[in-house]
């Protein structure tokens, strides 16, 4: 029976690396980018370890990161030893065990509808964030989950038309206190880190990004966060509210009935930009955007 599973396993490794040499043929640039891989020096033999397993056993999460580097041969080993780097870490996506246990809150979905540029638009609740929280899970590993997530979405999204998403974090409920316990040291040093991996070392381009019903005391999260980002991503950071909420982060006591302002939510969604440029084999073409008025049923 050992031996029995042995070769089972083996031909299953054997297969994977057949259908990764056939798909490396069809792309030249893929080619390129899995040599300079398996010929790349690096001081830290457990990262140069990961980016050929990642070779072998990921060719379509490497080209993800082929295309983030607009098919650079050079851009793609910087950038998977970058994010393999931040995983050696302890900063990156959890299993897919681990994954299945903690989204079952709920934290992230899928809105409806696309952003202007045909992106998937991924909007994640204070709320469920919360529950997850309570029930005795770390910042860390919410994150950690959260990355699973977009990983796996990019990977189902291979083949569309744009590698990227639009995000709406919806802040309703979150108190002073919710604010006060996100700049504790250790929760501001989680935040920190995972806003670091998925803005340089993770190949995924940002359209819109939509903070919705942020509380006054929010104003004390984001100047910490914010010089983190790129400055471009920061610039199109819209905040809105849903009807009668200040928009730009006043007090929020929305009730669970509250209407959203589709206007304000839909106009920065459908503002989102165009992707910078098509990568290796992918056409340039986005779906048609669906104008503001389209939107009253996205959310």
């Amino acid at each position: 029976r050992v031996l029995v599973r042995c070769l089972w396993t083996r031909s299953c490794k054997a297969r994977r690396n057949l259908m990764s040499t056939a798909s490396s043929l069809a792309d030249p640039s893929l080619t390129v980018a899995i040599f300079s891989i398996a010929t790349h020096q690096d001081a830290d033999e457990a990262v140069a370890a990961a980016m050929r397993r990642l070779v072998r056993q990921e060719p379509g999460w490497l080209r993800c990161f082929l295309w983030h580097a607009s098919g650079s041969a050079d851009g793609c080993v910087q950038l998977v030893r970058s994010n393999l780097s931040w995983s050696a870490a302890g900063v990156g996506p959890c299993t897919d065990a681990e994954a299945a246990h903690r989204l079952r809150f709920g934290v992230a979905r899928l809105a409806a509808r696309r952003d202007g540029a045909g992106r998937p638009v991924i909007v994640l609740g204070f709320d469920a964030l919360r529950r997850m929280l309570d029930a005795g899970h770390t910042l860390d590993e919410v994150a950690s989950a959260h990355v699973w997530w977009l990983k796996d979405l990019l990977l189902r999204e291979e083949g569309g038309t744009s590698h990227g998403v639009s995000l709406v974090q919806d802040l309703a409920g979150m108190t002073a206190a919710d604010v006060s316990s996100f700049v504790m040291p250790s929760a501001l040093l989680t935040q920190l880190n995972y806003a670091r991996l998925l803005t340089a070392a993770f190949p995924c381009e940002y359209g819109a990004l939509v903070i919705l019903d942020a509380p006054a005391a929010f104003g004390m999260l984001w100047s910490v966060v914010r010089p983190v980002l790129p400055a471009a991503l920061a610039e199109r950071v819209s905040f809105c509210a849903r009807d009668g909420a200040e928009e730009g982060g006043g007090a929020v006591a929305a009730g669970p009935d509250a209407t959203l302002d589709v206007k304000a939510v839909a106009a920065a969604i459908e503002a989102a930009p165009r992707p910078s440029a098509a990568g290796p084999g992918r056409g340039g073409a986005v779906s048609d955007a669906a104008g503001p008025g389209a939107w009253s049923s996205w959310w």
